[in-house]
């Protein structure tokens, strides 16, 4: 039965791996002809409303709730700008699964735990994975995000209304910025308020730091003044910010590489005790709580490790 599941594993993981190099060889010659994926969908429509509607599909926004597994998940997933493909999603799930199972029946032999444990850990592995992608994703957009306002500053300079000058962003910078302020770009130009449109697109994003402008927009909307100039100041705001989070990522590195490393040590010392000596954990393993202490272990090493990421993580 196992020989079975070895030969799908392998089937699947060559798939996998296949679709991987496709999507790869697919980004780099698309990033060399568009500058973003917007201007991408546009030169193959010019519907401007119709792309802004397929890219909110895309990523599951504006459905209605109780078509979502929950608000909350339905947020990260929209601000992780990863796209629905279920295709996808089959794939890597059933090689995640044959794989699991593969491993874990290493250590547990009861079929029942197996199957709960490859689910389980399944959903946990993919809501870690969006959050990652929303994680870098975000970090991305902030490091645009001064260039973006110093653009809409020159433009603003140069006698130009504030939709061209986000207009101007969205055909000028790359994603995800140059996405998002395209679809703000839309939102405009269809009549919506420009309150309501940076509040979709801080929905969409989820970075705090574009609250901030959000706020100087609606604020200089309601008093007046000079946005150029309110956009420019802020600008070196969110510049000196980043900078201020580089050097503590700087002097917390060592933390947060020895958390790592003692995550990863004892699985290395089981490796090496059980290479240079095989049979050392074997009265572990003949009395029957074998598997209760992997799991108590495990959970001890969890606990610890959040413990340690709490210590050397600082919040900005």
């Amino acid at each position: 039965m196992n020989i079975i599941f070895i030969y799908g594993a392998v089937f699947i993981a060559s798939l996998v791996l296949f679709d991987s190099l496709i999507r790869l060889l697919q980004g780099v010659f698309t990033r060399k002809k568009h500058l973003n994926y917007r201007l991408k969908l546009l030169e193959k429509n010019e519907d401007r409303k119709a792309i802004y509607e397929s890219m909110l599909r895309e990523r599951a926004i504006g459905g209605d709730e109780h078509e979502q597994l929950s608000i909350w998940f339905n947020r990260i997933f929209a601000q992780s700008g990863l796209k629905i493909d279920w295709q996808r999603f089959m794939l890597y799930g059933v090689a995640y699964l044959l794989v699991s199972w593969l491993v874990l029946g290493l250590a547990f032999s009861s079929v029942l735990l197996r199957g709960v444990l490859c689910l389980s850990s399944m959903v946990a592995l993919f809501i870690l994975a969006i959050l990652f992608v929303r994680s870098k994703r975000i970090n991305l957009f902030l490091r645009q995000l001064p260039d973006a306002l110093d653009v809409m500053t020159r433009s603003l300079a140069a006698g130009h209304p504030l939709p061209t000058s986000i207009a101007l962003v969205a055909r000028e910078m790359p994603d995800p910025i140059g996405s998002e302020f395209g679809m703000l770009s839309d939102e405009l130009t269809y009549g919506t308020d420009i309150t309501d449109s940076m509040r979709n697109m801080v929905e969409r994003v989820g970075a705090d730091d574009l609250k901030l402008v959000a706020i100087s927009m609606t604020v200089q909307r309601g008093t007046g003044g000079n946005l150029g100039e309110i956009l420019s100041n802020l600008s070196d705001v969110l510049r000196h910010r980043q900078l201020i989070k580089a050097k503590i990522k700087s002097l917390s590195a060592e933390g947060r590489m020895t958390s790592w490393i003692m995550l990863a040590f004892p699985f290395f010392l089981y490796l090496m005790i059980s290479t240079l000596a095989p049979g050392y954990f074997d009265p572990i393993w003949d009395s029957g709580y074998g598997n209760i202490v992997i799991m108590v272990g495990l959970v001890i090493m969890a606990v610890g490790m959040l413990i340690l990421r709490k210590l050397v993580n600082f919040d900005f």
